[in-house]
This record gives C-alpha cells, structure tokens and sequence, in this order.
C-alpha cells in the first residue's frame, strides 16, 4: 500500500462552510426585515455603496456560482479517494481552496465596518419610528372619537331643549307677507299698515328674546315690574335699530344703506311673497334685503345676548362671514328684518314720490301727550292705585316704539311712564346697559 502523498499547497482554506451560511444569511437579512420593498433609484445606489461599488444581484449570482463551484470541486475530492490518486486528491484540494477563497472575499466585501449592516439599522429605526407615530395617531383617533361622541349627546340634548322651550310664536308656519296693490303706489295709508305690521314683528321678537332669557325670581310683585322696564328697554332698542337704524360712523356706511333700499318692484314682491325668509335669503344672496339683515342682525343682537342664550357666538360669527344660518333664532330674527326692510323701503319710495314721512320719539322726561303717544300697558315703578290723576304725575321715561307721520296720518308712538322722580333710575345707552345686564 502506498503511502499519502504530502499536499503540494501550503494555504489553509480562510472561509469554512458555517462561516458561509452566516454571511449568506447577512445577505438576506435586509429582505427579511424590510419585507421585500420595491427599491428606488437612491435606495438602490446606497447598496451598490455599501457592498464595495458593486450591484447586489451580481454578488449573490456570483455567491451562488462559487457555491455551485465548491460543491463540483467537494465531487471531485471524494471521486479522488476510489481509487486512491494523490495527484487527484491534490488538485481537488486547490479547487477547493481557491472556491473558499472567493466565498471570502465576497464575505469580507458584504460585512466591512460600512457594509448593509449599518443600512438595515437605519431602516429599522425608521420602521419603529413609523410604528411609534402609528400608535401615537390611533389614540387620537380615539379620543377624537369619544369627544364626537360626547358633541353629538350635547347637541341631541340641545335640540329636545330648543324643541320643548321653543316659544310658539316661532313653532307656526310663516305665511308669507302678501303685498298689497296699493303698496306699489305707496299711500300714506299703506305705509301706516306697514308700519303697525313691522312694530308687531318687533314686539314679537323681543318677546322671544325675553322668554328665553329671562329667570323667574322669588320676589313676585317687584321683580315683575322690574322685568317689564328690562322687556320694553330690549324692545326699544330693538326698534331703533330695525325701524330707524343704526349709527352710520362714515359717509360710504350710509351710502350703502341707502343702496340697499333700491329695488326693483317685482323683486321686491318675489321677496316678500315668499313663506320662508331664509328662502328669500338664499335665493337673493346680493339683495338690499339679505345685507340689511346681516348688518342689522349684528347691530340688534349683541354678543353678550347670544352668549347667554346659546352659550357661544356661532351665528355671530356666521353671519359676520356674510352667510344666514338656518336656525330658529335667525329665522324668527329675518321675520321681523324682513318687515322691517319692506317698512325702510317703502318710506324711500314714499319720499321719492315727495310724500312727507317722518318718525319721532318723545323726549325723556316730558308729559304725555295722548294725541302722539301711547302709554304701554304695564305700569311703571312708583305707580300705586289710589294716587288719583295718574297721567298727569307720570312723564315719558323712553320710547318704545317710535311714531311715524305720513302726510296727515299719524301713527302715535308707544312710551313708558315714570314718576319724574324715578328718571334719575333709568338706564341709558347704550342699548340699557346691554338690557340692565341680559334681563
């Protein structure tokens, strides 16, 4: 038996099989992690970087060849064994030694200090990034969720309250103001009409307003007077702001109010005809009668009164952006404005065809007059049954609704009487210290 023939080769091999499958799997760690995602351009560049300049497809194809190679050459080596020839076994040992020098190289090149090691940390973090924002985003969904929730059961609870204290003046169907044949010539006895129907709609208004405002107190007698004076201040100031109107502070101002009265007959008639003056609203955006009732509605309706009646200025500040939301109160609000802007048109067209018209006040403090005035019905404080002559111990402590006179027509103007010694008493402007503080 001969004996082994010394290997001409000295080299030790530099990469072993399990050393192998570790790289391998170094390879495929990125795929493994990142779940396969379509690389772009940039993406694809940076792993030509980081594997020495070199694509990664080609590293893995060549890999691949070289483990093909190592397996032909392993073949070989135990072919070389039966029958035993050492110059066989010799050069299968090199192919396998130079097979295991290349699987190493190619190691070295995929797992250097700036290899895809570094790449598949970065995108890692990123990944737990994203996770963490995810989680962060859908606990805001879900508290978002539970305060929607919460607005939805607070406004449901609204609307039952709104339903079952809204005041039956504003539950009825609106029938619409018909336009009388006379109105387009403008008589004085028209314009009287009209006006008695635009004072109504204020009362009526200020009424709806003081019923949802006011609180019942304990002291029945006092108290009950005290609120008639707080009822009839909102209703004055009502009809000074709806009727006369408000204080101009510039010329353009008063320009625009007056541009606003012009209108053309038929659509004057095709606004008030209609049932609905939200309807009007919306169908004439750009009419006198839709800027009259935005200027109006922020004129007559402080901030202070919406607060305390809807907890927040959402139509205030609806209507200051120039819109008409379609709400209960804004409907009752455009009933009154609508009669109030026919009344205003009407008295334009009155002095255009040189009929006389006018509104006055009674001045503060004088005696009443019963040809130009009219007391309400409610007595005034200091007013006791067996005082004799009442009317003449009592004088004008404001004007409710003013008068007006067209021609020889007069309509009286609506006043609340005082003992003179109380005029100290009463508030004044403006609006009554804001309605003696919200009725």
């Amino acid at each position: 038996m001969e004996s082994a023939t010394p290997r001409t080769s000295t080299r030790t091999p530099t990469c072993t099989v399990p050393g192998l499958l570790v790289g391998l799997t170094k390879l495929c760690k990125l795929t493994k992690v990142c779940a396969a995602p379509a690389l772009d351009d940039e993406t694809k560049s940076q792993l030509g970087n980081f594997c020495g300049g070199y694509d990664q497809r080609l590293l893995l194809i060549r890999l691949f060849e070289a483990m093909g190679s190592l397996k032909s050459a392993y073949i070989k080596l135990q072919r070389a064994h039966i029958p035993y020839d050492p110059a066989k076994l010799a050069f299968a040992d090199e192919i396998i030694t130079s097979e295991l020098d290349s699987v190493a190289a190619l190691q070295r090149l995929c797992s250097s200090s700036c290899g895809i090691g570094s790449l598949v940390n970065e995108r890692w973090s990123l990944v737990q990034e994203l996770e963490a924002e995810t989680r962060k985003r859908d606990s805001d969904i879900v508290l978002l969720k539970r305060e929607l929730e919460a607005l939805q059961r607070e406004n449901s609870r609204l609307n039952k309250q709104i339903k079952s204290e809204k005041p039956s003046s504003v539950k009825h169907t609106d029938k619409g103001f018909v336009v009388p044949k006379e109105m387009t010539a403008v008589t004085p006895g028209a314009l009287s009409e009209l006006f008695k129907v635009a004072a109504a709609s204020v009362h009526d208004f200020a009424e709806l307003i003081a019923t949802s405002i006011l609180v019942p107190s304990d002291n029945c007698v006092n108290d009950a007077v005290e609120r008639s004076w707080r009822r009839y201040s909102l209703e004055a100031h009502l009809s000074r702001t709806m009727l006369v109107g408000v204080i101009t502070t510039t010329q353009e101002e008063e320009e625009e109010d007056k541009e606003g009265l012009k209108i053309s007959g038929a659509c004057f008639e095709r606004i008030m005809r209609l049932c609905d003056p939200l309807d009007a609203l919306m169908q004439y955006p750009s009419s006198g009668f839709s800027r009259f009732c935005r200027s109006r509605y922020l004129a007559a309706v402080p901030s202070e009164m919406e607060a305390a009646m809807f907890r927040n200025l959402d139509q205030r500040a609806f209507v200051a952006r120039g819109g008409h939301p379609r709400t209960w109160f804004y409907r009752a609000f455009a009933t009154m404005a609508r009669s109030a802007w026919a009344l205003r048109v009407a008295m334009a067209r009155c002095l255009k065809h040189s009929h006389g018209v006018r509104m006055f006040y009674a001045r503060r403090g004088s005696e009443y007059v019963e040809e130009f005035m009219e007391s309400v019905a409610v007595a005034a404080p200091g007013v006791r049954e067996g005082e004799g002559d009442v009317e003449e111990k009592l004088t004008v402590a404001f004007t409710v609704t003013p008068g007006v006179k067209v021609g020889d027509t007069a309509v009286a103007c609506r006043v609340l009487l005082c003992h003179r010694h109380h005029q100290e008493g009463i508030h004044s402007s403006p609006m009554m210290a804001v309605v003696s503080k919200l009725i």
